[in-house]
Formats: structure tokens, C-alpha cells, sequence
């Protein structure tokens, strides 16, 4: 994965995990929450691959 895809895709699961935090935040429906926690995950694993990246590439 290049490193632009990375970081699209720790963008799109900030966006992902605000908007979920605010619905659920607006309803208090738990589904928004379980997709909150989901897009926390989502950013865990593009923020350790863009660190695993960037890893290799130093000396």
C-alpha cells in the first residue's frame, strides 16, 4: 500500500469515527458507537502500517 493510500485511508476513518462519535452522540443508538469503535480500529491499523512504512525506509 503506497503511502497516500495510507493516509487517505487514516482520513476517511477520522471522518468515519467523528461522524459516527457525533450520531451516537445526537441518538444514543448503540450501533453508532459499535461503528465508532470500528473506525478507531481502522485507525489503529493505517496509522501502524504508515509506522511499519516508514520504519523500513530508515536507516
Amino acid at each position: 500500500m503506497s503511502q497516500p493510500a495510507r493516509w487517505l485511508g487514516l482520513a476517511l476513518t477520522l471522518a468515519m469515527f467523528v461522524f459516527s462519535s457525533w450520531m451516537y452522540l445526537q441518538t444514543g443508538d448503540w450501533v453508532a458507537l459499535v461503528f465508532a469503535g470500528g473506525s478507531f480500529g481502522y485507525a489503529l491499523f493505517f496509522m501502524a502500517a504508515a509506522n511499519r512504512k516508514q520504519g523500513k525506509e530508515s536507516p
